[in-house]
């Protein structure tokens, strides 16, 4: 898809930024995953139990994308295929033609669709890509 207006500029910034903060290679901690167990707080504090913690503060996330991340879990709700596709090729690591159509095949068959092609993981990130544009300018006029 070739980039002849500002605005597809701007929706592929916008994309390649949430695809570095969603990305899907992040650390475990990240995700929400517990990092330490309860033995292993009580050998670093040799023995003694820290105090409670006094307040809990939430992941801070970028507010561009999370706006994307909404869009495409909204997006997920009725086109499974093009979600997939669109963090296969955004939020995976490696090259973009090759290790993110794995990574999206992958997710894929996590949700129980068929692998696609390489014509066809291009064909359907274009779509996704215009889904995305679609809304955002939405979103530009209603503002």
């Amino acid at each position: 898809m070739s980039q002849t207006d500002a605005f597809g500029a701007y929706v592929r910034t916008r994309l390649e930024g949430w695809g570095r903060e969603f990305a899907l290679h992040r650390d475990c901690e990240y995700l929400g995953h517990q990092s330490k167990n309860m033995l292993q707080v009580l050998i670093e504090h040799r023995g003694e139990m820290p105090g409670r913690v006094t307040g809990f503060k939430p992941i801070e996330v970028n507010q561009e994308a999370l706006q994307i991340e909404f869009i495409v879990s909204d997006m997920a709700r009725t086109q499974r295929e093009l979600a997939c596709v669109l963090r296969g090729y955004y939020c995976g690591s490696g090259r973009k033609k090759h290790e993110r159509r794995d990574t999206a095949n992958q997710l894929l068959q996590a949700v129980g669709s068929t692998p696609v092609s390489a014509r066809h993981f291009l064909t359907l990130h274009d779509v996704g890509f215009a889904h995305v544009r679609g809304v955002l300018v939405g979103l530009a006029i209603a503002a």
